[in-house]
């Protein structure tokens, strides 16, 4: 994509604003960024994923139980002789036994950073979502029942009630009407 000021270079910066509802977009090159006074931000961020990780584990080592905490950090897999501190330091496990030692430590990180703590994959997703359209048909369907045999069951007071009135039977006329009347509503 090619700068929206010079058209020249290609956009790597995208500026946008939102004032009082009005969205704007620029996509901008690097230069006219500087030029309008944009960015004063350098663009390479390489991210150290192992300290990313281990500020989540920092974030837990500040909770109120701290005795907890020294209890899990004394723990090791005995796998791989990894402890809690290993982890929090490089943002790694030692082996696929450190998930069960250090559970109770790592469920709660991991629901933090990815929403939830096991994996249910897109196929788990597609399965998710026609079970509940499954569900949602059966209910659109029930309802559709229901309410034509509401239909039915009120045109056939309406017949009874006209006939109740051909054949003078007033009282009977009066009842279907208020039996109407109530599964109207």
């Amino acid at each position: 994509m090619l700068c929206d000021n010079c058209g020249r270079r290609q956009a790597n910066v995208r500026y946008s604003e939102n004032i009082n509802g009005k969205k704007k977009e620029l996509n901008l090159c690097e230069e006219c960024s500087k030029k309008l006074g944009i960015t004063n931000m350098e663009f390479s961020m390489p991210i150290d994923f192992s300290s990313f990780f281990g500020e989540f584990m920092e974030d837990f080592a500040e909770s109120p139980f701290m005795p907890l905490l020294n209890e899990v950090k004394t723990l090791k897999c005995d796998q791989c002789g990894y402890t809690f501190d290993d982890i929090v330091n490089t943002g790694k496990l030692g082996c696929g036994n450190c998930y069960e030692v250090f559970e109770s430590r790592l469920d709660p990180i991991i629901k933090r950073i990815q929403g939830a703590n096991r994996h249910v994959g897109r196929t788990g997703k597609i399965i998710d979502q026609k079970i509940d359209q499954k569900i949602n048909k059966k209910t659109n369907s029930n309802k559709e029942e229901t309410s034509n045999k509401k239909e039915k069951e009120l045109e056939k007071l309406q017949e009874d009630l006209k006939q109740a009135i051909k054949e003078e039977r007033y009282e009977d006329a009066a009842k279907l009407r208020d039996e109407i009347k109530r599964k109207e509503q």
